[in-house]
């Protein structure tokens, strides 16, 4: 059986989570005591035993130009006694169809491994953005004595948050909203994790920040004024985040393009039924405009055969497939994995 779990329930996970994941003592009592009660839990449930589980948390994102929320899913766990017998497979099945009928634009998740990732490509899932490596230390630069690097305290968050808005909405197509509410989760975390929110600042403005956690770069981000010199991420990168469209109309309302034309294309997906077939892409005036077709009133054949995560990986600017329109521009998905 599948079901939400009540508020008071929430807790009863633990177990299956610790078995699952080897967080810090500290990180699991920080997201069991002050983080879980935000999410929905959604249980497999055995002969009264929780056997798979994962929560949804809803994140506040801008999409193109707009403000939207999406459902994040974190904590995907299964006992070790039921693993490889499709519990997984039927919660993902009922979650995502789920979200379409509550017409989520888009959801998004990080594996944990590789193995996980192409179990999440069944589902229709795609990466749609990396995660660059750190330089050795010996390699990045101190500031000059008109900018200041110092560790951010409680009173910066709002000039932070102020920063951080402007430029990332400016910079990306699709992100978090890097809000006061975003900066005062991630100053608990780091102070759990004993890591640190690092702040240039010159002249008494904010113009970047990092986020860093065991020496590992969680977030950088820096004006373009002090990007070339300041910056502490390598050129290394790896596979990150995925995500996959749930509600296709709903995800392409967020954007306008450029170019003019039409497309027909026909569209798998193994999970929402709504999504199979072929649909009529037509954009123009900055506008996208989609519709669904019946088979048997075609009179052309589909110039593109296209899955729901090969068009995602596209719409979301990570590989582009050729035939189709620029939607968002390459590394324009900039959405991290944070609770």
């Amino acid at each position: 059986m599948i079901r939400y779990l009540e508020h008071a329930e929430k807790q009863n996970i633990r177990p299956l989570y610790e078995q699952c994941f080897e967080e810090t003592r500290a990180y699991t009592d920080y997201y069991f005591e002050q983080r879980i009660s935000d999410a929905e839990v959604v249980v497999c449930e055995e002969n009264g035993d929780f056997v798979s589980s994962l929560q949804l948390i809803s994140q506040p994102v801008i999409i193109g130009e707009f403000k939207s929320s999406v459902l994040y899913i974190y904590g995907v766990c299964t006992n070790v006694l039921y693993r490889n017998q499709g519990f997984m497979k039927k919660l993902f099945f009922q979650i995502l169809r789920e979200m379409y009928s509550i017409k989520q634009p888009f959801t998004y998740l990080i594996p944990s491994n590789e193995q996980n990732a192409e179990r999440y490509q069944k589902y229709g899932f795609s990466y749609v953005s990396d995660h660059p490596g750190t330089k050795a230390r010996e390699l990045c630069r101190k500031p000059t004595h008109s900018l200041i690097s110092r560790k951010a305290e409680n009173a910066d968050l709002v000039r932070l948050a102020i920063f951080a808005q402007a430029y990332t909405e400016k910079m990306y197509d699709i992100t978090i909203c890097r809000d006061l509410e975003y900066f005062k989760k991630m100053k608990q975390l780091v102070d759990v994790e004993e890591g640190q929110i690092d702040i240039y600042v010159e002249g008494k403005v904010i113009v970047g920040y990092r986020i860093q956690i065991d020496d590992e770069i969680l977030e950088e981000v820096l004006d373009d004024s002090i990007k070339g010199t300041m910056s502490w991420l390598s050129a290394e990168k790896k596979p990150y985040v995925m995500a996959r469209i749930v509600n296709l109309k709903n995800i392409l309302k967020h954007f306008s393009v450029l170019e003019e034309g039409s497309v027909l294309i026909r569209l798998s997906d193994p999970v929402i039924e709504e999504n199979n077939g072929c649909f009529r892409f037509s954009y123009g005036e900055g506008r996208i405009r989609v519709e669904k077709k019946k088979e048997k009133e075609l009179k052309n054949k589909p110039e593109l055969e296209l899955t729901i995560g090969e068009l995602t990986a596209h719409i979301f600017g990570y590989k582009m497939v050729e035939g189709l329109p620029k939607i968002c521009s390459k590394n324009g998905f900039f959405i991290n994995d944070y609770v």
